[in-house]
Formats: structure tokens, sequence, C-alpha cells
């Protein structure tokens, strides 16, 4: 790759900053169990319980990190969780897969939960073996009281890849002195590239009301990193691609934001971060 330039000056570092991430472009349609899909039908096991809010009281900690501040009492009903998306590794292989495991899973449960960062559903990734799933499931009903902004349209993926470069939060401490960026300063520099809101695998965070904070692993203190991204809207931008529906999934995340899925590098079956900008 040439060095990359900001104002026509090569930037030390620069290149090293660069992800690509896979722009997701849903669009509607009707997605089988055994495809990549937003709000479609899982490839879960019928001899496998459907899988319970982890935002009860006390929490689950081995479904998230998100230092939930309340929760669906034990001593009650727990809802049971819904299909998000479906990612396979023929589709995806962008994606962290686990050895052994050819299919990642996200499951919301649709109610609104709270933490210090935001208020939106509560999240469990599920990683699986699809070579293992005999006799499907048939999808659980939507827990009383569900929010229709967390319930996904059916959508299949036109998929696209595109490079990023990220936010002035994400800069490494080389990269603001190279650009002369003093301390304090919150601004992206005047002409950086524009990281808009897309759904997306991968790629940078494009934080615009939410600050970065506490994405640190809990369980072996390792940064975070964004894996998955699924925005209220689908900007046309960067890509170059036609966007002819701007909110083909029909679900809206705080404000029209973003749900940004973080996970540990060192081991991707650690808890996840949630973070909705």
């Amino acid at each position: 790759m040439r060095q990359l330039t900001y104002d026509g000056v090569p930037i030390p570092g620069l290149n090293d900053l660069v992800r690509t991430a896979i722009r997701l472009h849903p669009a509607p349609g009707v997605p089988r169990p055994d495809e990549s899909h937003i709000g479609g039908p899982l490839l879960w096991p019928s001899d496998e319980p459907w899988p319970e809010c982890p935002v009860t009281w006390p929490p689950d900690p081995d479904a998230s990190d998100d230092a939930w501040m309340g929760g669906h009492p034990l001593d009650g009903p727990v809802p049971v969780m819904v299909s998000a998306a479906q990612f396979f590794r023929d589709d995806f292989p962008e994606l962290p897969f686990p050895e052994g495991t050819d299919v990642l899973q996200i499951l919301f449960c649709p109610l609104e939960h709270n933490s210090p960062y935001h208020q939106g559903p509560a999240v469990r990734l599920v990683w699986r073996d699809s070579g293992e799933v005999g006799d499907i499931a048939d999808p659980p009903p939507a827990p009383e009281g569900a929010e229709a902004a967390f319930l996904p349209k059916p959508c299949v993926f036109e998929p696209c890849s595109i490079d990023e470069l990220p936010r002035l939060c994400d800069f490494p401490a080389e990269t603001r002195a190279a650009l002369g960026i003093p301390e304090g300063a919150s601004e992206d520099p005047e002409g950086w590239p524009e990281l808009d809101q897309y759904s997306k695998i991968g790629g940078w965070t494009a934080w615009s009301a939410t600050d970065r904070v506490d994405l640190g692993c809990r369980e072996c203190g390792e940064e975070l990193r964004q894996t998955i991204a699924l925005a209220t809207e689908e900007h046309e931008v960067g890509c170059g691609c036609e966007v002819t529906e701007d909110d083909p999934v029909g679900w809206s995340f705080s404000r029209q934001g973003v749900l940004n899925i973080f996970t540990c590098p060192a081991d991707v079956t650690h808890p996840v971060k949630v973070r909705i900008d």
C-alpha cells in the first residue's frame, strides 16, 4: 500500500490505522435458516433450549459485560430472546470464528434495558458448528411488551468492502503527535475522511454521541475490538454502492444510532460489550 498522507504530508503509522470493513447493505428478503441474514429464522437445534435474556438481577456474567443497572427479577418469568442476525463463515470469513464453529448467531431481548452507556436491547452471541444441527427449532414469539423498534424485518445481505480510518478518539498517541493535534481536542482534523453510520463487520466505530470508555476485556484485560455494527439507517457514503432504502431493517437504536458489538481479540467467547452510539 502506498504511504497515506494528510494534507499532502506523509504521516508515520497512518497506513497501519486502515481497517477494511464489510458493509452489509441489508435488503428486504425471505432468508432461510441456513443463510446469513438479519431478522430471519436461526439455525437453532430443536433439542437446545431457546436462550433467555441475560439481564436478570443479578445478571448472567457469561453473556455480556455492560454493567446493567437492573434486570428481570429471577423470581418471575425471564423473557426469551429473539433472532437479530446470523452470519455464516462461508459468507463472512472476516469474522473471528472460534475453531470448530462456522456460524455466528446474534439474539436480542427486545425490551428496553439500562446500562451506564446506553438504553436498548440486551444482546447475546452464539458461535456454533452448523454441522451439528439436526432438526431446526421453530422461533419463539416475541415476549410480551417487546419494543417494535428492536424487532427486525427479515433482510438478506448485499455486502461490499470499504477501507476506514478511525475517529479522533481512536487515534494512537503517535498519530495525534504527527498531526499536531493538541491535548484535549475532540474534533476530527479538518478534511479527515468521513466515518459514517451503516451496518458492517469490522472496521472502526463511528463514535458520535457516546464517549469511548471502558472497553477492556473483563476476563483478560485486552482492548475489545469493534466486530459488528447494526445501524438504524444505512447512509449512502464511502463505498460508492447505491442505497435504495435507508432503513430496510426497521429497527431503531437510541436516537437513530448504531448498536456496536465489541469482542475480545484474544478469545471471542469472553463476555462482549455493547455500545449504542
